[in-house]
């Protein structure tokens, strides 16, 4: 049988329409996907609450709960569970709550992240991060073979990762952005789609 080649690190499009509402023109960062399944966090859906006020739900109560920075919905798995997305090569992936993506990019729950994010936040005063922290609620999983089915029914188009749309894209742009890595928009491949159907 032959061996499976991950898809990770990469990015999950949503090919339009999905038909699923929570992955509805998504992009997902694929940060883990093998043979026990695939785990990665959509990047371009905004939560309706600020970073303040999920710092503050966490128990921070100083000048950073009034953070207006923005907070991803990264799925529906787990979605009160926080994580951060960042440029970190430094933080080791052997730590228990840290994932690395790649080389560069790492994903943590760790508590100690979030007092650094905090803690730099408040003491830069809106200077550019250099972490390119994201904060993310949830993620996205797929259980053995479910990712591989999905991507099978023309559900996804998976894409090597780019981090120029991952940190300068802006949000409601990232969708299209990630689509034009293959030189397609989405309206080509929702004609595509009905060309197919035909």
């Amino acid at each position: 049988m032959k061996a499976q080649r991950s898809l990770a690190p990469g990015f999950l499009i949503a090919s339009p329409p999905l038909g699923d509402p929570n992955f509805d023109r998504t992009v997902v960062l694929l940060a883990v996907h093998n043979t026990d399944g695939a785990l990665g966090f959509v990047v371009n859906r905004v939560a309706p609450m600020s970073l303040g006020e999920v710092l503050k739900l966490a128990g921070y109560k100083g000048p950073e709960s009034k953070d207006e920075g923005p907070v991803f919905l990264g799925g529906p798995v787990a979605p009160t569970m926080g994580w951060i997305l960042c440029v970190d090569p430094e933080l080791d992936p052997e730590q228990e709550g840290v994932l690395a993506v790649d080389g560069r990019i790492r994903v943590t729950s760790r508590r100690l992240a979030f007092d650094e994010l905090v803690h730099e936040r408040v003491a830069q005063a809106g200077a550019p991060d250099p972490k390119r922290r994201m904060v993310v609620l949830g993620y996205s999983g797929w259980g053995p073979g479910q990712l591989e089915r999905e991507i099978g029914a023309g559900a996804w188009l998976p894409t090597p990762l780019d981090e120029g749309v991952l940190f300068d894209v802006d949000v409601d742009d990232r969708w299209e952005k990630a689509y034009a890595l293959h030189g397609l928009t989405p309206a080509v491949m929702m004609s595509m789609h009905r060309v197919g159907e035909a």
